[in-house]
């Protein structure tokens, strides 16, 4: 019988554990890594997904209705600059009016 410690004996072990790890590698590559899916897919699968989900319908009407909020709020901030602009020309005409009235009066009870 051969020594079991020998340097041949070593080689001999090595290799076949080599060849049984290379052979579960090739397994677990066969069983499990081929079908993982790639970046590419992933990116493809999102963009499918995103496109007919529910979140865009909701994004694409929420910021329609931001832009329409954001139209009505010019269109009110303009109706309020032309409101207190009609405001202070009537402060001016009743401040007018007032002096008026009060040169009438001061005629009135001198004549």
């Amino acid at each position: 019988m051969s020594d079991p410690n020998t340097l041949g004996h070593f080689f001999e072990n090595f290799t076949t554990h080599m060849a049984s790890v290379v052979i579960a590698l090739i397994g677990f590559w066969t069983g499990f890594v081929r079908n993982l899916v790639n970046r590419k897919e992933v990116e493809q699968m999102i963009l499918n997904q995103s496109q007919s989900s529910q979140y865009a319908k909701d994004r694409q009407f929420i910021m329609e209705r931001l832009n329409s909020h954001k139209e009505d709020t010019s269109i009110l901030f303009r109706a309020l600059e032309k409101n207190t602009e009609v405001m202070t020309e009537l402060k001016v005409q009743m401040a007018t009016l007032g002096n008026t009235l009060e040169a009438l009066e001061n005629r009135i009870e001198r004549s």
